[in-house]
């Protein structure tokens, strides 16, 4: 089967100096049927669990941005949004960042 959505874990740093965000990171994510009925959202991170999970997602994966926060911060980091196509999510990045953003898949 030929996925649409391939595996990416992907960093990009965000070097403004007022700024509590270090960076963002764009992860694989796929949504399984959970025991009580309903579902949950969980990351993929190496391309082993990104196989072996095919048969188990409830529709293809997809990737969640994540602010990373500075060391010391109250907080590690946010989830700021989910896409559905890799393209999307880097020209998100790009327009959050003003820089150019490249992301390998696999």
């Amino acid at each position: 089967m030929e996925r649409s959505n391939k595996l990416c874990n992907a960093y990009a740093p965000f070097n403004h100096p007022d700024s509590k965000i270090s960076g963002f990171e764009l992860i694989t994510v796929r949504e399984f049927n959970d025991y009580q009925g309903g579902t949950i959202i969980q990351e993929v991170r190496t391309a082993e669990d990104f196989l072996d999970t095919d048969e188990f997602g409830v529709d293809e994966p997809f990737y969640r941005l994540y602010a990373v926060y500075r060391p010391h911060y109250s907080k590690s980091r946010r989830a700021i949004g989910d896409f559905y196509h890799i393209s999307e999510a880097i020209i998100f990045l790009e327009e959050l960042t003003g820089q150019m953003v490249k992301v390998h898949s696999i």
